[in-house]
């Protein structure tokens, strides 16, 4: 009796910690039904079961549900806590034409599901105006600006890096590794004066930050014209 009364406490220390039935189930060897009984107590709550519905998997340890459940809450009270600031300040911005336009083209040409601001194109002009934006609206410091050469492996030889480096402003030394995109053919360059593109990086973790702000005007811009 006194061994079954030790299984059960070590049981339920064991749920405590975070560990799944079958994780206890190898340190105590009581049958499942058992267990259920005993632990019955322990539910999980609301949220933890939605995660485990998302997820569908049922082996993920209670404490790594629990530690996913509180991740996420803080994840959309951080994305909360900046639409309201991005809402104070649109009021203000939204006078500013080169504020639209800087909105209107990360809309267009900007990565949307991506870990942070990333924004690419071909066009050095464009390019350097958003670098600009972002240093304006942002806040994000010059050096914080980085550039990243997409380009089919036929050029691989142009130092083309060299040449949007002059282009846009932004020293070699903060170019992130090429990115060389499979050629046709037979290594044949269609296009003579192809560059290839570049991508505007935030380096840093202000890059989350700054995608974030970015969707949360470009809300309120949606709300704004729909007012009009």
């Amino acid at each position: 009796m006194q061994s079954k009364v030790r299984e059960k406490e070590l049981a339920i220390r064991l749920r405590k910690r975070g560990y799944s039935y079958n994780d206890i189930l190898q340190s105590v060897p009581v049958a499942k039904s058992t267990l259920s009984s005993w632990l019955q107590d322990f539910p999980l709550t609301e949220e933890e079961k939605d995660y485990l519905r998302d997820r569908k998997d049922r082996n993920i340890s209670r404490g790594r549900i629990k530690a996913a459940v509180a991740h996420r809450r803080n994840r959309m009270a951080r994305e909360q806590k900046i639409f309201l600031e991005a809402k104070s300040e649109f009021d203000d911005l939204v006078k500013d034409s080169f504020f639209q336009l800087g909105l209107a083209l990360y809309w267009a040409e900007g990565t949307k599901r991506a870990w942070g601001f990333q924004f690419m194109n071909s066009d050095a002009g464009m390019i350097l105006l958003m670098a600009k934006w972002a240093q304006r609206f942002l806040h994000v410091p010059k050096e914080k600006l980085y550039g990243r050469l997409y380009i089919h492996k036929p050029y691989a030889n142009e130092d083309c890096e060299r040449y949007w480096s002059g282009k846009i402003n932004i020293p070699l030394s903060r170019f992130k590794k090429t990115v060389y995109k499979p050629g046709s053919g037979l290594g044949v360059k269609k296009r003579p004066n192809y560059k290839g593109c570049i991508r505007l990086e935030i380096a840093g973790g202000g890059a989350g930050y700054a995608l974030r702000k970015i969707k949360a005007w470009q809300q309120c811009l949606i709300d704004y014209y729909q007012r009009r």
